[in-house]
């Protein structure tokens, strides 16, 4: 009876998961307004509890060398299936529930913008059913620093759009300030997000040199909602973040390789 019960509500909370994804793929709704991927999650968190009584329904099946349901077998695979599908496109270890959707590398100077945080809310109006989940807007400072790169701005741009490109992210804004061949800082805002889920957030590259030869890389990620994010914008930064690094190195690998072949 119990084992039953166990199995019927695993396959519930597995026809949920996969109409979620269909529905989040498929950009039915909007993530940042519908708080859809909450959902998810907690589905998910219940199904994993799921697979640790059936686990346990079935080993004591054959302790005792009673006959144990397939179906329930079946039911526990998918649903651990589900569980590191979460993993390894996000990863639990990401998820944070500080009361943050706007995350810098450096709140004293932050990299701004073009638009407002309003202007770029894809939904102007709150949905009173939701409401309850909003948060006051607030800057939170990043765990990743600023990155210093022994490069010049025009390398490092060079850097920067290595690292988008293999995230397959979108450029969708470019802005400049003063520049005179050396003193220059400039913004790229871009559409980032996972390969794996339609999710997005906006994301802000910016490149301050002050030397020749060397640029400071800030980074900004906020999310076009008012909801908590649970850690996405802070996992964009991280991604980012060492993408650029590894790319940083290749570039200087590079650099050093045809410098000896001079």
């Amino acid at each position: 009876m119990v084992a039953k019960l166990v199995e019927r509500c695993g396959i519930a909370v597995l026809c949920t998961q996969v109409a979620i994804l269909v529905v989040i793929q498929g950009q039915i709704v909007d993530p940042w307004h519908v708080p859809i991927t909450v959902v998810f999650t907690l589905i998910t968190l219940l199904g994993a509890v799921g697979v640790g009584l059936g686990l346990v329904m079935i080993t004591k099946s054959l302790v005792y060398r009673e006959p144990f349901r397939l179906e329930l077998l079946l039911v526990c695979v998918l649903m651990c299936i589900m569980f590191l599908f979460m993993q390894f496109t996000y990863g639990w270890q990401n998820i944070d529930y500080k009361r943050g959707n706007d995350y810098s590398t450096d709140i004293v100077n932050l990299p701004q913008y073009k638009l407002t945080k309003y202007e770029r809310l894809h939904v102007k109006e709150t949905s009173s059913l939701w409401s309850f989940m909003d948060i006051p807007h607030s800057i939170v400072k990043a765990d990743t620093d600023s990155i210093v790169l022994p490069l010049s701005a025009l390398e490092s741009k060079i850097v920067l759009n290595q690292a988008t490109a293999a995230l397959d992210w979108m450029l969708i804004r470019y802005t400049t300030n003063i520049s005179d061949g050396i003193n220059s800082s400039e913004n790229y805002e871009f559409l980032a997000g996972n390969p794996e889920l339609s999710q997005r957030t906006d994301l802000l590259v910016r490149i301050v040199s002050t030397e020749a030869g060397s640029s400071v890389i800030d980074i900004r990620s906020s999310s076009p909602g008012r909801r908590r994010d649970l850690g996405f914008n802070a996992f964009m930064i991280r991604k980012i973040a060492g993408e650029i690094a590894v790319k940083a190195s290749q570039y200087e690998e590079l650099k050093l390789t045809l410098g000896r072949g001079k």
